[in-house]
């Protein structure tokens, strides 16, 4: 039997939109505190590398994710595809690992990093190190001209005209890819037919198949046959092992046929 029929695409591509809208709107959350302190720009920093990973998992989902929306939704997920490419750029260079070549120029960006008189405060390490790999990031995106694509210059977010520029950017990119989301999720759980309750004996068959071998398919067969056997079993053992006999009631009224 097929997966189509549980609608399992659709489903997994929900989820998808889902989580990356709840992690967008968390990150912007941190990205909007107030810096009082050493601990709160350390937080922002943490955050502003996190939320890029975010945005090229939303890239791939628009890469992706097929949705029959309006030509106006069509057009936008154009225009997001491209701009989301400076976060692909930041994902694979220092976020989902990082290169080493841009390693070796954030520690040539920052010898700040490295002064005697700062050897022993970790904060003030885990601050600039952030930071040089954030902004290594950002100036390493560069056309072949050797000229940054998005800012058209270096950005130095110590400098506070720089550090203006680049989060507003950014929260600009962010309200774009959330307002995407929120249509994107809409349409695609319009078009999940949700269960009903009778169907319940169905679904957990359906869901005790699942493979987590994910080089191998899953099962998508059922039988109302199997499942009575199965049903039987399950209770005969719980029964055997002293099981409370109000959770074997319940039991029996939710998932027996």
């Amino acid at each position: 039997m097929s997966e189509d029929k549980y609608q399992i695409t659709e489903k997994a591509q929900y989820l998808n939109l889902l989580i990356l809208k709840d992690e967008l709107q968390n990150f912007d959350t941190l990205l909007s505190e107030v810096i009082k302190d050493s601990d709160t720009w350390l937080s922002k920093l943490r955050a502003t590398r996190g939320i890029f990973l975010t945005l090229n998992n939303v890239k791939d989902a628009a890469d992706r994710v097929r949705i029959q929306g309006s030509d106006e939704f069509t057009l936008s997920t154009r225009a997001l595809r491209k701009k989301l490419v400076f976060a692909n750029h930041f994902r694979n260079r220092g976020i989902g690992h990082l290169n080493d070549t841009l390693l070796k120029r954030a520690a040539q960006w920052s010898p700040q990093i490295f002064y005697e008189s700062s050897k022993d405060s970790t904060c003030f390490k885990l601050i600039e190190s952030h930071r040089a790999i954030i902004e290594s990031c950002i100036n390493s995106y560069v056309d072949k001209d050797g000229r940054q694509k998005v800012f058209d210059t270096e950005i130095d977010l110590m400098y506070p005209p720089d550090a203006k520029q680049f989060y507003t950017y950014l929260s600009t990119l962010v309200y774009e890819s959330i307002d995407w989301l929120n249509e994107a999720s809409e349409i695609m759980f319009s078009c999940i037919d949700h269960h009903s309750d009778e169907e319940i004996q169905e679904l957990a068959a359906i869901a005790g198949q699942t493979n987590f071998d994910l080089k191998a398919e899953s099962e998508f067969s059922y039988s109302i046959d199997e499942h009575r056997i199965n049903f039987a079993e399950t209770m005969k053992a719980l029964e055997e092992h002293g099981t409370d006999p109000k959770i074997l009631e319940f039991m029996r009224e939710k998932f027996e046929i």
